[in-house]
């Protein structure tokens, strides 16, 4: 199965838009120890295996969500059956969490439901995989509970739905508030315009190129 592959500054990642509506699964691991992490387990939970026991093999720690939107989840339950990893979400999505049965029955797809979260996140936290360190960042605005994970050390920003190349995430949705999306959007004013924004449907961008570019990013400095 085919994935894009990058290393960064000592971090591989491996990425692929999975599902019925492409949503981007990433692979993560520290070079030197190849200890990682999966970030959205989205779908086709065999082309997220193929990705972990590419060559270099990546042994995964953490299954990590950015929010629970079924889209986000549908394989979450079948990776953690087979590695048994901890979850981690944002309390303030559990709603949503617990809804990905019916979520799926939206899209067409069958979806069990998920085990528990093994850890609550909350801003501020800190992630480590070997020598890479992220901070969560809580990024409400399309789900209450959406978080990025910005590897400073790196320059990478795993975005979630809530910042896409040209656009942002959608708002209308349960839970979705525009107000709030805009607010959580000024925070990543303060990051590098250098920073890779990896995001969860479509392609890499920079910070620096949404900020000039992205309508949405419009006026967020006054």
């Amino acid at each position: 199965m085919s994935f894009a592959q990058a290393e960064l500054n000592g971090m591989i990642i491996r990425m692929a838009p999975l599902g019925p509506i492409a949503t981007n699964c990433y692979v993560i691991a520290c070079a030197r120890t190849l200890e990682g992490a999966i970030i959205d387990s989205s779908a086709e939970a065999a082309r997220i295996h193929a990705m972990i026991e590419a060559a270099p093999a990546i042994r995964p720690t953490l299954l990590l969500q950015t929010h629970a939107h079924v889209d986000h989840v549908a394989a979450l339950g079948a990776m953690h059956a087979r590695l048994q990893l901890p979850i981690y979400l944002h309390p303030d999505d559990m709603e949503l969490y617990k809804l990905a049965p019916q979520q799926g029955m939206m899209l067409g797809m069958q979806v069990a439901p998920l085990p528990a979260p093994s850890v609550l996140m909350k801003d501020g936290d800190t992630i480590r995989l070997g020598d890479l360190e992220a901070r969560v960042l809580h990024t409400p605005g399309h789900t209450p509970g959406g978080v990025c994970f910005y590897f400073a050390a790196q320059g990478v920003l795993f975005s979630g739905d809530l910042l896409f190349a040209g656009s942002v995430g959608r708002t209308d949705l349960p839970g979705g508030h525009f107000p709030t999306l805009q607010r959580s959007l000024k925070r990543l004013l303060d990051l590098p315009d250098a920073t890779l924004v990896l995001s969860g449907h479509g392609p890499e961008t920079e910070l620096g190129v949404e900020r000039v570019h992205n309508p949405f990013m419009d006026d967020l400095e006054g």
